[in-house]
């Protein structure tokens, strides 16, 4: 079987920015092939056509092309990690009120849109179990025994190395790593004055916004020269400025548009 040229490289390029899996051996990553920058499903791909943070929109995000797809996790009422990006309810489903005033078999019974139901996370790792897609964990949770239980069905499904958990805090970093210190750690830093801190703590991927990234151009490579990866948020960016954050060496980009950032990949290949 012919493999084409471009989905190889692509590969590659994939393979060697998300197999970091120790804190103490980064490995560098820089930038590779214009087309090779890593797509991440932004809550799974928000697009109208599917709903977020669904088994469907994550489906779809990985048919479209996403190595990576980005879940946002919360509690239920009895303990249960379910895939929610806001607190309520009202938003995204038929139901109201906190997410965490609802136990699991209440939450279920809700539409979270197109007939589709509030996922939990044991769910989204069984989906991802045949497949090589990466996922990024959006930690709405903080506490040390919803943490503790996030990872330890990371391990019992057997994903600790492809999920990264998403970090906001240094005290996060340092319970995730305590937990198990083979999860690779993204790091939504605060300000770009933070990027050496959470380096030196050990994070692997650190998150710089466009406009620091448009303010100061040396940025990434900073963040480089520290073995880092970067990605970027892109969210509903059209083709000119997912070249632009790409022509500044950015190893990811955050997207509600998983098709058309494959569509970009493919014509810059």
């Amino acid at each position: 079987m012919n493999i084409p040229r471009h989905f190889l490289l692509l590969s590659i390029f994939t393979f060697l920015c998300l197999s970091q899996t120790s804190r103490g051996n980064k490995t560098g990553i820089l930038a590779g092939p214009l087309g090779s920058v890593v797509s991440i499903a932004h809550r799974g791909a928000v697009v109208p056509e599917y709903p977020e943070n669904t088994l469907m929109a994550f489906r779809k995000a990985m048919q479209a092309g996403s190595e990576v797809v980005e879940i946002d996790l919360r509690s239920s009422k009895d303990g249960e990690i379910v895939i929610l990006h806001d607190s309520t309810l009202d938003r995204t489903t038929n139901g109201t009120g906190p997410v965490s005033d609802y136990t699991l078999t209440e939450l279920k019974r809700l539409d979270a849109g197109m007939g589709e139901r509030i996922p939990t996370y044991s769910e989204v790792l069984q989906l991802v179990s045949s497949t090589n897609a990466q996922l990024l964990l959006d930690l709405k949770v903080t506490s040390l025994p919803e943490l503790t239980k996030i990872v330890r069905l990371t391990e019992k499904h057997g994903h600790v190395l492809n999920v990264i958990a998403a970090v906001r805090s240094l005290e996060e970093l340092k319970d995730i790593q305590s937990l198990n210190p083979n999860l690779r750690t993204l790091a939504f830093i605060p300000e770009r004055e933070d990027i050496e801190t959470y380096s030196k703590a050990g994070v692997d991927i650190i998150r710089l916004w466009p406009d620091w990234i448009r303010e100061d151009p040396n940025l990434v490579k900073k963040v480089h020269s520290l073995g880092n990866t970067v990605w970027t948020t892109s969210m509903k960016a059209k083709n000119e400025e997912l070249k632009e954050l790409i022509g500044y060496g950015v190893n990811g980009l955050f997207t509600d548009f998983p098709e058309m950032v494959s569509r970009m990949r493919a014509e810059l290949e």
